[in-house]
């Protein structure tokens, strides 16, 4: 079984392989903003805490992959929403 490598862009966007992945229902600051590098941090403990799921949604405005990301079954944008990293995107 392959393991593809996700690297986190930002707080809401990660890459897996060659696509771009922007998280779901959440919109966290910009990596220029104060608390972004901290929602960016947060994001990547998150996606080392367990198993993977990502359900595509269809395609935002710039043809990044919508989709629904778990960790351990739990929605990684319910958690980042709920710890105050993101405001309803």
């Amino acid at each position: 079984m392959s393991t593809l490598l996700v690297r986190v862009i930002d707080g809401d966007t990660i890459r897996v392989g060659s696509e771009r992945i922007r998280i779901r229902g959440i919109d966290t600051p910009e990596m220029n903003e104060q608390a972004g590098p901290a929602a960016k941090q947060r994001l990547e403990e998150l996606l080392r805490s367990g198993s993977i799921r990502i359900e595509p949604r269809g395609r935002d405005v710039y043809n990044r992959l919508l989709a629904d990301v778990f960790v351990n079954e739990q929605n990684v944008a319910e958690i980042l929403l709920n710890e105050g990293f993101s405001k309803v995107g």
